[in-house]
């Protein structure tokens, strides 16, 4: 008996996955496409033009550890943040000039013989971020600082964060991790490699939050609202509880607390931190925040 052509076997399939994914016992995942969108003829009004990155690293510490690799993908869309453009992928590997560790290829799959020799091409990774509006990565508290480090001609762009520019728990999702985010809007896919992060990111962005438009459009807005960086400069270690407690988070290259608050909370997070953490000996720096300068030294 002769196999069922592709086309119409694929059409069966699913078929079967629609009608399972109607039951309220059971729950369907499709596996993630690589996006290709070329839709220029449907670009009206404000375009948003951005550049999804991710990277894969030897480890966390950006002054210690290097990028072996880096995906990027342009992409333009309407107002309500729905993706119109995908340009093409791009993703390099880079030697960083040492093996790489048993459990850095447990989590991405490289090796150190994949990375031999080879180089990200930085006129290329560096003029697409430069040409355009902002860059998105999904945790860019992490990308940004090894990517402007491994490519200082891109830094000083505007930047958001997929993870925290958006209220992924106020929209009814649990977990901000891009995996377990995508798994909740009915996709899978394998992750870990920074070239299939990238396409998964594009897919988080292009998802509707109504009536708020796409996360890529929570995001943008999230991303130009200027905020504040509050620096409990000169506090006692005795106050690091008190600290956690109320959101800070200890930066240990510049060795002091930090937490972003709204620029309006200000007064507020003044009042606290002379009370319970200066003694009313002392005040914390504020810095002001715009997406050029958020996540650059998280």
């Amino acid at each position: 008996m002769r196999a069922p052509a592709a086309p119409r076997f694929a059409r069966a399939v699913e078929r079967m996955a629609t009608i399972v994914d109607t039951h309220r016992d059971y729950r369907v995942l499709r596996r993630m496409q690589p996006m290709s969108r070329a839709g220029w003829l449907s670009l009206r009004g404000e375009t948003l033009i951005g550049c999804a990155i991710d990277v894969e690293t030897t480890g966390l510490e950006v002054g210690r550890d290097s990028i072996i690799e880096l995906a990027l993908q342009k992409f333009w869309a309407d107002a309500s943040g729905k993706i119109i453009i995908a340009g093409r992928r791009h993703s390099w590997l880079e030697d960083p000039g040492s093996a790489i560790t048993p459990e850095i290829t447990a989590l991405t799959g490289i090796r150190t013989a994949d990375v031999r020799g080879r180089r990200i091409m930085d006129p290329i990774a560096s003029s697409l971020i430069a040409d355009a509006d902002f860059v998105v990565a999904h945790n860019a508290a992490f990308d940004r600082p090894f990517l402007e480090r491994r490519l200082p001609d891109a830094a000083g762009r505007p930047w958001i964060c997929s993870m925290k520019d958006v209220d992924w728990r106020g929209f009814g999702f649990e977990g901000r991790t891009l995996s377990h985010l995508l798994s909740q809007m009915g996709w899978f896919y394998d992750a870990h490699r920074a070239s299939t992060d990238v396409t998964a990111l594009l897919h988080l962005l292009d998802h509707g939050l109504s009536p708020f438009g796409t996360a890529l459009r929570h995001a943008v807005n999230a991303g130009r609202t200027p905020s504040c960086l509050v620096e409990a400069v000169g506090a006692a270690f005795e106050t690091k509880d008190v600290l956690k407690a109320r959101g800070y988070r200890w930066n240990p290259a510049k060795k002091l607390w930090s937490k972003e608050i709204p620029l309006d909370a200000k007064p507020q997070e003044q009042a606290w931190a002379v009370r319970y953490v200066y003694a009313g000996s002392g005040a914390p720096r504020f810095r002001p925040l715009t997406w050029v300068e958020r996540y650059a030294d998280c």
